[in-house]
């Protein structure tokens, strides 16, 4: 028995934390998008913590009744989750965006909804977003609770291949999904048995989206941020999302937390009947997650008590998830093989087959010819144009190893996130760091600063430390005793070869300069003149007199 529609069961409205709910609709109002197509409102289906959902159709002159084709999403302008939404269908779920990729890869169909229309709505002076999109049946978790808490095999299997060509698309757009589960898995509407035949599955609400991919096309880094920590449902939640960023392996771990459920009826984490409590901490869930990829199989044994071996492929799916790296692109095709018909249907264990199965889902065709180039000596092939597919040479393989506390501190996520190890270098640079550059505009304050240096150098400002001599000259700070005699001498050395040089007559006892020896020195010697000047004097008979006066200065003092 197929459980009720999702018009035809009660929801309790509730506003998610920090947000608030929309002014319900009456039947029969007009919305128009922003291609300026109108569409007219139905009755109220469901009910989120963001917004309201109603059925919808784009016959204006016509009551929307039960039978209507589309539904409508609208929140109030504050919320953010539709705005995300809205985004991705409008730059990554295009009608012709879908055909492409379903083309180049010659499958029939992708279980991501098609944009039809989005756009603002002005109700009672408040401003609403819709977003309207195709119109589905009952989702995954609701058939997960009418059957107990237990879904068969076939139907999990034939889940987890169209997820996983949701999630190949999702990401081949540079985004993650963020929050895959049974309600957000929508059947298709004319689907009457579940069981006996295999329901198309398409991956709905992306609210939580979140663009893993730059604008250069590279991948954004691993980063912690407290803000978006724990984000999602905590149950599903992927380790990435307890450090507040995404992935794409993100996006596959979720998918496995699923299939557990499914297969044995309840997570790890979960209360005996199912669900997570109030109280539960987020801190301890990861943790707990943290602990089960350390040991796969141990966790897998846990899982499935009531089965003497756990799922051979679930196993081996989760593992993979477990060595998968933060930046790495999954190999697609090798985890759809793991859900093949065979494994079901033959009841035998999938080995690590790289090729993927024929006639695997009734909406593919044949399968991509990739070309390879082999080495001589019978080596493994290696992929040459394409990145997807794992040859035998870089197989990831599966040792089991024993459990250890040690290794399972010493790669723990969260202190490898939060404590950054500083590298200190074994010998000091032999060139000091360069300097940030100055902003573009200087503050008030360097403006002052490069004030005092101009004034600095033309000589306007005096230190004020500075000892007075008794014609008011000022020595320089700079200039000790031992450097005066030194350019005493210098200027002395320079007058006499000066003097020799015009063959001029003077005695060796001689330590007189006159003026016109001075004047001549000044002009044929230039660094002479930047001592002196450094030193404030005109020329050595005042810088004489001047160390006379401060002899006799000192004497008296």
């Amino acid at each position: 028995m197929a459980p009720q529609r999702e018009e035809e069961v009660p929801v309790r409205r509730a506003a998610a934390f920090g947000c608030r709910l929309p002014t319900r609709f009456p039947p029969g109002e007009i919305l128009t998008d922003i291609m300026q197509h109108q569409w007219r409102l139905g009755g109220a289906i469901g009910h989120g913590g963001f917004g309201d959902i109603y059925l919808a159709s784009n016959l204006i002159n016509r009551s929307v009744g039960h039978d209507a084709s589309y539904v409508i999403k609208i929140e109030p302008h504050n919320n953010g989750p539709l705005f995300v939404e809205m985004n991705f269908y409008i730059r990554a779920a295009q009608w012709h965006m879908i055909e492409d990729w379903c083309k180049q890869q010659r499958v029939g169909r992708v279980g991501v909804p098609p944009y039809q229309g989005a756009g603002s709505h002005t109700y009672k002076g408040q401003r609403y977003r819709f977003l309207v999109l195709p119109r589905y049946g009952v989702d995954v978790n609701k058939l997960f609770l009418s059957r107990g808490r237990k879904l068969p095999e076939r139907l999990v299997y034939s889940l987890a291949v169209q997820m996983i060509d949701a999630l190949e698309y999702i990401h081949s757009k540079g985004y993650a999904h963020a929050d895959v589960k049974g309600s957000n898995i929508l059947l298709s509407l004319d689907t009457k048995n579940f069981l006996e035949q295999d329901p198309e599955a398409y991956l709905v609400d992306y609210g939580l989206a979140f663009r893993f991919r730059t604008r250069a096309g590279t991948h954004k880094p691993f980063a912690h941020d407290e803000r978006r920590a724990h984000e999602g449902t905590l149950e599903f939640t992927s380790r990435d999302a307890h450090h507040g960023t995404h992935s794409r392996r993100g996006d596959l771990e979720t998918l496995g937390y699923n299939l557990i459920q499914w297969l044995c009826g309840r997570l790890p984490w979960e209360k005996e009947s199912g669900g997570m409590s109030v109280t539960t901490s987020p801190q301890a869930v990861h943790s707990q997650k943290e602990l089960m990829f350390s040991d796969v199989p141990r966790f897998m044994r846990e899982c499935f008590l009531f089965q003497q071996t756990p799922p051979v492929n679930l196993t081996e799916y989760m593992e993979y998830v477990a060595k998968l790296g933060f930046e790495t692109r999954p190999d697609y095709n090798y985890l759809r093989s793991l859900f093949s018909r065979s494994v079901w249907q033959n009841d035998i264990s999938m080995k690590k087959s790289h090729k993927r199965p024929p006639n695997e889902n009734k909406s593919y065709g044949k399968p991509i010819k990739r070309l390879c180039v082999r080495n001589s000596g019978r080596k493994p092939c290696v992929p040459v144009n394409c990145e997807m597919r794992i040859t035998r040479k870089n197989h990831p393989t599966n040792h089991r190893t024993e459990f250890s506390w040690e290794e399972v501190l010493a790669r723990h996520p969260d202190k490898m996130a939060r404590s950054q190890p500083v590298i200190t270098p074994l010998s000091p640079p032999l060139t000091p760091p360069p300097s940030p550059p100055p902003p573009a505009l200087p503050t008030y304050a360097m403006l002052q600063v490069l004030q005092r240096i101009k004034e600095r150098q033309s000589g306007s400002i005096k230190s004020r430390n500075l000892c007075k001599t008794l014609d008011h000259d000022l020595k320089p700070k700079w200039m000790t005793p031992a450097m005066e005699a030194v350019a005493i001498q210098l200027q002395t050395r320079l007058a006499k070869s000066v003097i020799s040089s015009s063959n001029e007559k003077s005695t060796s006892s001689s330590l007189r300069i006159t003026r016109s020896k001075a004047a001549l020195l000044n002009r044929q010697s230039g660094f002479g003149d930047k001592i002196l000047e450094k030193m404030g004097i005109s020329s050595l008979t005042q810088l004489e007199t001047t160390k006379s006066r401060r002899r006799r200065s000192a004497k008296m003092t």
